[in-house]
């Protein structure tokens, strides 16, 4: 699986699930894989680079993907446009 970044990405390192840290990830193409949630034991996965636990939530990555989705909050300037993430879409491939 590939996450494609348009920016650098501030991620998160769950090596030690006690005491995880912020970890950057380059903008660019990375080889990633889906592990359960190294921090909870509640049934969600992460997407993290290939054998490491740097990542974060599928649904927090999968949630900056430009799918033509529309603004759904009527009291937002933007109600009812498409919402344009520009430099800060993910492409998940996989």
């Amino acid at each position: 699986m590939q996450l494609v970044l348009k920016t650098e990405w501030d991620a998160l390192d769950a090596t030690d699930p006690k005491n995880v840290v912020h970890k950057k990830i380059p903008a660019g193409t990375h080889e990633v894989e889906r592990i359960p949630n190294p921090c909870h034991n509640n049934n969600t996965f992460w997407l993290v680079l290939v054998g490491t636990k740097v990542g974060a939530s599928e649904g927090s990555w999968r949630q900056w993907i430009h799918d033509g989705s529309v603004v759904e909050n009527p009291d937002s300037p933007n109600f009812g446009k498409p919402i344009d993430w520009k430099e800060h879409e993910v492409v998940i491939n996989g």
